[in-house]
């Protein structure tokens, strides 16, 4: 009886390894995020908020831009100062927001659209700085 069952386990572990294969180990896994995959998809997102932190800065030094805000009475150095602490989901909105002034040009309605895109964006920036 012994030798039946020890014959049927023997049996079913190579029933066993035959379903599930051999293992590997140098055969990637596709449940397996790998550490070069990681690194650069936080170098990727890392770099695209430099770069909308950057185009912020760059509006904020713009001449017309600190002529708007002198007018309206906001302190763009405060702004300026800001920017590095925006959280990504308000960089990310604030960032949309300067990519529109930037991407305008002409007529009377769109200068007045962008002078309150860019009080907008200064209020943004320092409200939600403090």
């Amino acid at each position: 009886m012994t030798h039946y069952r020890n014959l049927a386990l023997a049996l079913i572990a190579l029933v066993s390894i035959g379903i599930a294969g051999p293992a590997r180990a140098d055969a990637p896994r596709a449940d397996v995020v790998r550490e070069v995959d990681i690194q650069a998809r936080i170098d990727q997102r890392v770099g695209s908020e430099a770069a909308d932190r950057q185009a912020i800065q760059n509006l904020l030094k713009r001449s017309d831009v600190r002529k708007i805000a002198g007018t309206a009475g906001l302190d763009v150095e405060r702004a300026s100062a800001a920017v590095a602490l925006l959280s990504p989901m308000e960089l990310k909105d604030i960032a949309g927001r300067v990519n529109e002034v930037n991407g305008t040009t002409g007529g009377v309605e769109t200068v007045t659209l962008t002078v309150t895109t860019i009080i907008i964006i200064l209020l943004l920036i320092i409200i939600l700085a403090d």
